[in-house]
Parts: structure tokens; sequence; C-alpha cells
């Protein structure tokens, strides 16, 4: 089962609204989210403070602030 990677913090409304389309589109193609909150690893929000939420495929593409359905489903095959 392929990985998708979800880079997130509390209290965003982008973050809620994204994993919302994840959770709804692994009902649909089953695959492995990973979730992560930045706020608890400094590198983790080093790197993605501004971005988040961030996406990322398992072909290593990353999706900032919203989930572009087309390159999910083409990334999970």
């Amino acid at each position: 089962m392929v990985t998708v990677e979800f880079y997130t913090r509390k209290g965003c409304h982008l973050c809620e609204a994204a994993e919302e389309v994840l959770r709804a589109e692994q009902r649909r193609t089953p695959f492995t989210l990973a979730v992560f909150d930045i706020d608890a690893d400094p590198e983790l929000k080093e790197l993605y403070n501004l971005l988040v939420p961030v996406t990322v495929l398992p072909n290593g593409d990353e999706l900032h602030y919203r989930v572009e359905l087309a390159r999910l489903r083409a990334a999970l095959g």
C-alpha cells in the first residue's frame, strides 16, 4: 500500500479542509496517510511553517495549501 504524507498544525482551517479531502479519497482508494504535526518538530516547522498544509505524494511531489485531486489520484495510480 502506498503512503501519502500530510504535514499539518492544530488550528489551521486549510489543514482541516485538506485532511477532509484526503480522508474522503482514502475511502475511495485505500492508502496509508501519515500525519505529522509540524509544531511538534522544530525541523519540520522550519521547513513547512508557511506552507501548511503540505501533502507529499508517493512520487515525492508536494502539494501546498490545497489537495489537487487529479494529481493525488494520478500519484495513487
